[in-house]
Order: C-alpha cells, then sequence, then structure tokens
C-alpha cells in the first residue's frame, strides 16, 4: 500500500471531510435534513423512551424493522440523556463514513483524494432526464430525475442523496461494496468474511443485504468445488454454525406485516404498454452511457464494473414498497462498485491522452455539479423540522403514527410491525 495512507495529513483529511457531510446532510441537528428524518429521529426517540423489545399498544403490535443503524445510539442515550442523542447520532455516522471513504481511498497506489471526490459527486443520470424533461418529452414522468410509470418508481440515487435520505441503508451497503471490491482485487476470498457481512448486513438493511447477494455469490462460486475437500471442512462447518446463528433474525424478518401489504409487482405490471421505452430510457442513461465509455479498453476491473451495471439494469424490474425501496436502496452497492470502478478507470487512464477518457472526466464533472451544488446550498444557515428530542410534529406521537398519516393509510406501518399470532410474537416477544 502506498505510504500516503498511512500519512496523518490523508487521514485526518478523509476525517474532516466524513465530519463535514454529515453535519452539512443534516446528522448530528446542526443543519437541515432530508424529510425521512422525521421517522428517524421517531425510531430513535421510541427506543430510547421506551422498553425493549418495542411494543406500540396503541397498534397492539410490536415493531419489526432492521434497527441496526439505531440501536447503539439509542442504548447510548439511555445511559446519558435523551439530549445526547444528537452527538451520538452523529459521532457513529462520521465513523462509519471515515472508514468508507479511507478505504476507497486504498482502491488507487495514487490520488486516493481524487477517487473519493469522484466517487461523491458520481452522478446518476440527471442530466439525461433534465434534457429529456427540457425539451418537453413525457414530461409527466421525468420530475425530478426519476422515472415514473404510474405508481412504479424508478429511481438510482447519487452517494450525496443516499446517504443524506438514508445513511442507514447506505452505510452498510458502501462498506459490503468495499468488503467484495476488496475480494475481487486481492483475489483471495474469504468466505467466512464475506458470508459474516452479508448476514450481518440484514439487521442494519437487508436491502442492502439484497444488493450485495449476487456479488458475495459469484465470489463464492470462485473454486466452490475446493470447498469440499477435506482441508476446507472447517471453513464449510464455519459458514453452516454462520447461517444456522442468524436464522432467527431471518425467520424475524419475514413475520413482518409488510410481507403480504400488496405493494410488490413487476414492471410489466404498471398498466402501460410503454413501460419497455421508459425502463429502456432509464439503463441507458443510467448503464449505458457508462459502458459506452470505457468497454473499449481491457481493465482489471472490467468483469466487476459490467457486473454492476447488469445488477443495476435488472434490480429495477421488481417493485418492493410503495416507492420501490427495494429499487432504490438494494441498488446502492452496485451504484457503489460502478462508481469506485469507473473512477478509477478514468484515473488510470488519464495520462494516457484518449479523448474518451477526457470526455467522461467532462461528464462526471458536469454531473457532479448537482451534488457540488447541494452540498454548497447546505453551507446556508437552516433548521431540523424535527430532532431525536423532540420528534413531535403535527399530532403525531410516534414513529407509527408519522408513517400512518404521511403515507395515507395503515398498508404503508405493515412493513414495521410484527405479525400478530405469530412465533415471535406469542412465544417471544413480552408485552
Amino acid at each position: 500500500m502506498s505510504p500516503q495512507y498511512y500519512s496523518w495529513v490523508h487521514i485526518l483529511g478523509i476525517l474532516a471531510l466524513a465530519l463535514g457531510i454529515n453535519v452539512l446532510l443534516g446528522i448530528g441537528e446542526f443543519k437541515r435534513q432530508e424529510s425521512d428524518f422525521i421517522a428517524n429521529n421517531f425510531k430513535y426517540y421510541d427506543l430510547i423512551k421506551h422498553d425493549w423489545p418495542l411494543y406500540y399498544p396503541d397498534y397492539k403490535v410490536h415493531m419489526c424493522y432492521y434497527l441496526g443503524y439505531y440501536l447503539p445510539v439509542a442504548q447510548l442515550a439511555k445511559w446519558f440523556s435523551l439530549e445526547s442523542a444528537r452527538y451520538f447520532a452523529l459521532a457513529w455516522s462520521v465513523i462509519g463514513l471515515f472508514f468508507v471513504l479511507l478505504w476507497i481511498s486504498t482502491f488507487v497506489k495514487k490520488n486516493g483524494i481524487v477517487l473519493v471526490f469522484f466517487v461523491i459527486i458520481f452522478p446518476n443520470a440527471w442530466i439525461i432526464y433534465a434534457l429529456i424533461d427540457w425539451i418537453g418529452w413525457h414530461r409527466e414522468v421525468f420530475p425530478h430525475y426519476f422515472i415514473l410509470i404510474n405508481d412504479f418508481y424508478l429511481v438510482l440515487s447519487k452517494f450525496e442523496d443516499n446517504w443524506a435520505w438514508a445513511p442507514q441503508h447506505t452505510l452498510p451497503a458502501v462498506l459490503g461494496a468495499c468488503f467484495v471490491i476488496e475480494a475481487f482485487l486481492n483475489k483471495k476470498v474469504s468466505r467466512l468474511e464475506l458470508l459474516l457481512m452479508l448476514l450481518a448486513t440484514m439487521y442494519w438493511s437487508p436491502l442492502a443485504s439484497i444488493g450485495l447477494f449476487p456479488f458475495v455469490l459469484v465470489l463464492f462460486l470462485k473454486d466452490f468445488q475446493t470447498l469440499f475437500k477435506q482441508e476446507k471442512l472447517s471453513e464449510l462447518l464455519g459458514m453452516t454454525g454462520l447461517v444456522a446463528s442468524f436464522m432467527p433474525l431471518m425467520i424475524y424478518f419475514i413475520s413482518t406485516e409488510g410481507v403480504n401489504s400488496g405493494n410488490t409487482g413487476f414492471i410489466w405490471q404498471t398498466g402501460t404498454s410503454l413501460w419497455v421505452i421508459y425502463y429502456a430510457i432509464y439503463v441507458l442513461a443510467n448503464v449505458g452511457i457508462w459502458f459506452y465509455f470505457i468497454q473499449s479498453d481491457s481493465f482489471e476491473w472490467s468483469p466487476l464494473i459490467y457486473g454492476s451495471m447488469f445488477f443495476t439494469a435488472i434490480l429495477g424490474i421488481y417493485r418492493v414498497g410503495l416507492y420501490n425501496d427495494l429499487n432504490i436502496r438494494g441498488v446502492i452497492p452496485a451504484f457503489t462498485i460502478m462508481s469506485c470502478g469507473i473512477s478509477v478507470w478514468v484515473i488510470h487512464n488519464w495520462k494516457k491522452k484518449k479523448l474518451g477518457v477526457y470526455l467522461l472526466t467532462t461528464y462526471i464533472v458536469i454531473g457532479g455539479l448537482h451534488s457540488i451544488r447541494n452540498f454548497g446550498l447546505a453551507i446556508l444557515p437552516s433548521k431540523p423540522l424535527t430532532t431525536i428530542e423532540k420528534p413531535f410534529i403535527k399530532n403525531y406521537t410516534s414513529m407509527l403514527s408519522f408513517q400512518e398519516s404521511a403515507y395515507g393509510d395503515t398498508t404503508a406501518i405493515k412493513e414495521y410491525c410484527l405479525k400478530r399470532g405469530g412465533f415471535f410474537d406469542k412465544y417471544l416477544l413480552k408485552k
């Protein structure tokens, strides 16, 4: 590894960047937060103020949700004070982002900070969507840089948007992506480590686990036949033990009422024959344009980049959740791998003085101006709408009451509710 990564200047620079990003995006409650933090602040408040496992007497249900991101902060706030939760939340997110950015910076021998910068500003298809909107073609389909087919969303969010809206999904997703990249580059696969990462990710975000699964599976299948040799018996037994130990958690998650909430379906069930056109635009704008630039050169990262492109394309076919959370959050690992790989390709090929490299760099920088602009605007004075200490807004008294009202019906809260009368509800959780 290059000495730059052991430099205190490099390490402190990455730490300052992680702190600045979190503060500007509202974590720690020094600035305005995105609207999803109303629900996040309620989750924190409910976990801090009430006993675990969390039970809502007004709804007569236990919470059934992936709480890995929230529990450490909530427990610390229980020990200290509700007022301290904001600082623990900031520290927790800064530590996570610091390790993510530091890890990403090691994927090149030089210019690690340049790679980090490219990954942070790496754009989605907003330029192309904005152009379509500007010329007035299918204006109703492209509001705010995503595709909406009746009630079916196709969204590929940038790093900054993902972190601002849902760090609980983004942090495990990008950490998992770094695990995958590291295993690919080192050409050494520790199946136990990869499996533990995949299983542990579930308690932070099952959607991130789904997004990471294809990459982990491919790495597992590499030299798969060796797993059944005598000298690998301990590894096989270790993985079997890992899966067995996580089975209660898997059963817990599929015990949510959201499994049968009726907000799933394939893209061709959207009620319009034009879905093929809209899906083609999504794929070409978010994947095809990158493939056009880099496919002419053989590159060490190419198999991983193409795999991430392929998974980005197919993940949008099936919807889970009112806003297609599977697509929005599940694609984060693939998008992270793709953005890292393409950015490394740019750095690797910059000195070759090829027109395609300069054009791609220009496109990334111009596309990244949207994120740079958002960070710049975030410097202006602003206040969060709610806080962990006071999450209450209008007549909402808990996370469930907010979700029920915000989404207009009880369907939205099913994914947070443990099924009544099930094994967990009857035998393992006390009311």
